[in-house]
């Protein structure tokens, strides 16, 4: 029992690690990626996707609304890296925090 305890948790952390055993991408470096340089499409370089960087630094993250998606996304955790795996250490309070920041934002911005 125990070499099959052993064997099916080393096989849980490769498959948490992605099919080429890279390291997860961390949440929060691309959530401030996303926040602070989404329209060049930055976090989507960090998170394995250089294509769809390329298009989104040429388009200005589709004039803003593909940043937006993006950035709606990892508010909800549902933004994944290029080995379809989670992106790692998703905090729900930072993720209110950044919530609350981007409606104040926008309040300021429309007075």
């Amino acid at each position: 029992m125990t070499i099959y305890n052993e064997t099916a948790g080393a096989q849980k952390q490769q498959e948490m690690q992605g099919v080429t055993g890279g390291k997860r991408k961390n949440w929060l470096a691309t959530m401030l990626l996303c926040a602070f340089l989404g329209p060049l499409g930055i976090h989507r370089f960090y998170t394995g996707y250089p294509v769809i960087g390329v298009v989104q630094l040429l388009t200005l993250g589709g004039c803003g609304l593909w940043a937006i998606i993006d950035y709606i996304m990892l508010l909800v955790n549902k933004f994944n890296d290029k080995n379809e795996q989670p992106l790692e250490d998703y905090n729900k309070t930072i993720a209110i925090v950044f919530f609350i920041l981007t409606v104040i934002g926008v309040c300021v911005a429309l007075i």
